[in-house]
């Protein structure tokens, strides 16, 4: 069923279609791993990089979160990588429920179910960050009031959305009482845990911080970059990235993370409210981010670190790295020019500037011309899905009511 081991040491990087399985490929790579990607899409941007060395097709973690984690756990037992490293929300979290298990056959640095969900769950992160003194938006949790008595209380319009999802899926703006209460009805039938935040106003720039703290809660790595442009505009996953030093935010999700117990790898977002001139924590992510590339490119090899971690060895911190680099995602910029209306013309930096030695791209290169071809593939599959297509698209998310 699986390929035998080989000498080299091997690594098992899912999800593949996850764009940070790229970075973690290449990084691995250089330390001397045999890559080894596993997908349930059989067309992806890790499938095709020249650095993967195996494929291996798993099941739907977003539909099959069961037989995906027994076949994992199978195949982690049977071949005994070196490590394991889980992308993505629905998988890592699949793994960190039974990471224990996982634990017996193969290196991983995953926190505790029970610290994974605090990050994990929206509502569990507002409120923890609300105690330690991290500024948030208001947030309403419909488990503690009543939907009226929220309605009372809030200034429309409102954010309504789920408590487990990702890159905007799901969200919607509320106008006035009865909007919040339909858009609630509609989020919690098909998301679950659903709850209620103030809007920050879009006009204030939105920022990246990653961070990496060892097994005593020390700070081994951070990086901070800025979200210029989005798809959806309104907000979603970035499409242009820049580094930057922003070391107040570093403070605030170094708090955030000690104050849990948090070791590994953790992603956070802020938005900079204008009215009061601070930065939100909108959200923590409890993985590795799409992103991570940039990372990467000005200096910060995150993985090599998390591996070193890993197998007991000492880590040099890491806090300083290249600012001012900026990495462009091509597929979703040009999604962001096709609906940004107004602003396509009047950003900067300017859509049309494709080049310079401080530019890099998220999957499309040169050098492996294979990720942008699975990229590619996989979308038209998608196309072809109503259920994919709608997923992949944002068809859930603010925009489609942002306008009224």
């Amino acid at each position: 069923m699986f390929n035998p081991p080989t000498k080299r040491p091997e690594v098992f990087i899912f999800e593949g279609e996850a764009k940070a399985a790229l970075a973690a490929a290449e990084s691995f790579t250089r330390q001397g791993f045999r890559v080894v990607i596993g997908s349930n899409h059989r067309y992806c941007v890790g499938f095709y990089s020249r650095l993967c060395r195996e494929r291996i097709i798993i099941p739907d973690q977003r539909t099959e979160p069961d037989q995906c984690r027994d076949f994992l756990l199978n195949l982690v037992k049977q071949r005994r990588f070196e490590m394991i490293l889980p992308l993505g929300d629905e998988v890592t979290q699949i793994v960190c429920s039974r990471r224990e298990e996982f634990m017996k056959y193969s290196k991983l640095v995953l926190v505790p179910y029970e610290t994974f969900l605090i990050c994990r769950d929206k509502v569990q992160t507002m409120r923890t960050a609300e105690r330690y003194g991290i500024p948030v938006p208001k947030t309403y949790d419909p488990q503690e009031q009543d939907l009226g008595t929220i309605a009372q209380a809030v200034d429309y319009p409102v954010l309504v959305k789920p408590a487990f999802s990702s890159g905007a899926r799901g969200i919607r703006y509320a106008h006035n009482e009865t909007e919040m209460q339909e858009a609630y009805k509609a989020i919690s039938a098909s998301f679950g845990r659903t709850f209620i935040q103030e809007l920050i106003p879009h006009e204030g720039m939105q920022y990246k911080t990653e961070l990496l703290l060892g097994y005593d809660g020390t700070v081994l790595g951070s990086f901070t970059y800025s979200k210029i442009r989005f798809y959806p505009p309104s907000g979603g996953s970035s499409t242009l990235n820049k580094s930057l030093y922003y070391p107040e935010l570093v403070e605030y999700a170094t708090r955030f993370a000690q104050s849990i117990g948090w070791y590994g790898m953790c992603d956070f977002d802020y938005i900079y409210d204008v009215r009061d001139k601070k930065p939100k924590l909108m959200e923590v992510n409890p993985r590795v981010t799409d992103t991570i590339q940039l990372a990467s490119a000005a200096g910060v090899d995150f993985f090599q670190m998390l591996y070193k971690m890993a197998c007991g060895e000492k880590v040099q911190p890491v806090t300083t790295y290249r600012t001012g680099l900026y990495m462009r995602f091509l597929p979703g910029e040009l999604m962001w020019f096709l609906t940004a209306k107004g602003k396509r013309f009047n950003t900067s930096p300017n859509f049309f500037r494709f080049f310079g030695k401080d530019i890099i791209y998220l999957v499309t290169s040169l050098s492996d011309i294979g990720p942008t071809i699975g990229y590619l593939l996989e979308n038209i599959m998608a196309l072809l899905n109503p259920k994919e297509r709608a997923y992949r698209f944002r068809m859930d998310a603010t925009e489609q009511n942002q306008n009224r």
